[in-house]
């Protein structure tokens, strides 16, 4: 089966890797993002995550994740949203997931560099979207407000949006 379009890698691939993305917000409004150091999004701004272990729950990969990555225990979070990404081309498969995103708000310790990410403090109007993967542009800014994404992206071989399907749930209308 060829597959061209976000409905044809839906039904391709019902099953994702399930992976988190956490942003952390200061008091101050500001929003964490960390440069990725190694593999897969090396040299992009993003939040930080990664996969689950082996029967791991979403929240165990995220707090751990977050330790590991940025040396930081997260105390309060909420999740914001899921996002299903499907990469063009045999090779890119591999990377399909489901990303499970959170945004916290309470942790303990500094955020700091780790052998796979360089931490920093932005304010969310002056996020480096040029230097972020190309759907964050569609979503992260209502996620960083407190609205609820659903979505899914289909990148083309280049890593460009393709097509895409975004549903954002105003903070109100969550439940």
């Amino acid at each position: 089966m060829e597959l061209n379009t976000l409905s044809d890698y839906e039904s391709a691939y019902p099953h994702l890797r399930k992976v988190t993305l956490c942003y952390l917000i200061d008091k101050e409004g500001l929003v964490l993002i960390a440069m990725k150091k190694r593999g897969f999004g090396v040299g992009k701004w993003n939040g930080v995550g990664g996969k689950l272990a082996e029967g791991e729950s979403v929240e165990d990969a995220l707090l751990r994740e977050t330790k590991e990555e940025i040396a930081v225990d997260l105390k309060s979070f909420r999740k914001t949203g899921v996002i299903r990404f499907y990469f063009s081309g045999e090779e890119s498969s591999k990377f399909n997931q489901e990303v499970h995103v959170f945004i916290a708000d309470s942790w303990e310790g500094e955020p700091r560099e780790s052998e796979e990410m360089k931490p920093k403090w932005v304010h969310p109007k002056d996020l480096p979207l040029e230097e972020m993967w190309p759907d964050d542009r569609y979503w992260l800014k209502d996620a960083l407000n407190g609205n609820y994404i659903t979505a899914s992206f289909l990148f083309d071989e280049n890593s460009n949006v393709k097509e895409s399907d975004i549903q954002i749930k105003p903070k109100a209308n969550i439940v």
